[in-house]
């Protein structure tokens, strides 16, 4: 944020879901064969980002890291400036069930394959689907995370998991795995602001993802084109009006992306079946942009990792891990 403006900041991260993941969330067979479209959505990320002159921190899965397609166009975003952060090893939205084994094994995974790829160990953290849980985030505070972006303060994650179970061609085996994703009614009770973790590792400050002030809906971008399916006026007023309420609040808002936020049907053609993703990518990634300009009119972006180092200084609220 320069000296000059008075504008307060929105913190601007993506969480890098690929095309096997989507396919595995959907119950398709064929996700083992990690199929990617990274070479072809990375370019349109980078270009729609440079445009706005935006920055962000992109969360970037492990498996995806290793995988020798990929390394180009990863290698891509950090060389653009935008902060690298994890988003666990193999992007299993039911995470928050691991043993502590389990997430052990995942972090050295996914930390050891982005530090191969990007020459740096990451220090930021966002759960596949939200799946924190107080083990989680107290091994992230041993191993001296800077921050976790996990939470996801909704009321609708019930609603959000019956559409899903709906919809996915899920097996009653991988229902039940499932069984817990995208949380409880009670998350929405959750804060919007940032605050610290407290445990016997010390602390580490989390960073909800934003949803509505009061309503807490979701407004990160995949549910706004969600919404602009049945009508692109109102998505448009309903973002605008949630960023105006944030402003008004002093909520900075942690505005999430995600691939399909830049890409269609006629590009990914074996995820058509997805809620809002419409059918033209030109037509797709000029709607998230003009959603970031309307951010950029009421705030100056910065990247989530910026956002985290301004306010580690400033968060005073503390909440004990084991309260969780």
């Amino acid at each position: 944020m320069s000296a000059s403006s008075r504008k307060p900041i929105a913190a601007l991260s993506l969480d890098l879901d690929n095309l096997w993941s989507y396919k595995r969330a959907d119950g398709q067979d064929d996700w083992e064969s990690l199929e990617s479209y990274l070479p072809t959505v990375v370019p349109s990320i980078l270009e729609a980002l440079s445009e706005l002159a935006m920055q962000a921190t992109i969360f970037v899965v492990g498996k995806d890291a290793e995988i020798a397609e990929n390394e180009a166009p990863l290698r891509a975003l950090a060389e653009a400036g935008h902060s690298i952060g994890n988003h666990s090893y193999l992007h299993e939205p039911w995470m928050h069930r691991f043993s502590l084994e389990a997430v052990q094994e995942d972090l050295d995974r996914s930390e050891a394959a982005i530090e191969a790829l990007f020459g740096q160990a990451p220090r930021s953290f966002r759960a596949p689907g939200f799946s924190v849980s107080p083990q989680i985030v107290a091994e992230l505070a041993r191993r001296g995370y800077d921050y976790d972006a996990s939470e996801f303060p909704t009321f609708i994650g019930p609603l959000a998991r019956w559409a899903y179970f709906r919809s996915a061609n899920l097996s009653d085996e991988e229902k039940a795995e499932r069984a817990e994703q995208f949380g409880k009614f009670s998350d929405g009770f959750g804060p919007l602001r940032p605050y610290f973790w407290s445990g016997e590792f010390g602390d580490i400050l989390e960073i909800p993802v934003t949803t509505f002030p009061l309503l807490k809906s979701p407004i990160h971008l995949t549910y706004v084109h969600y919404l602009a399916a049945v009508s692109e006026p109102l998505a448009r007023a309903y973002f605008s009006t949630s960023l105006r309420l944030c402003r008004w609040l002093g909520v900075t808002p942690v505005i999430l992306l995600h691939p399909l936020d830049f890409l269609a049907s006629d590009a990914a053609p074996a995820l058509k079946q997805f809620p809002g993703i419409g059918g033209d990518t030109d037509k797709k990634r000029q709607f998230t942009q003009s959603l970031l300009r309307r951010v950029a009119a009421h705030f100056e972006p910065v990247t989530l990792c910026e956002f985290a180092g301004q306010a580690a200084s400033r968060v005073t609220r503390r909440r004990a891990l084991g309260a969780a």
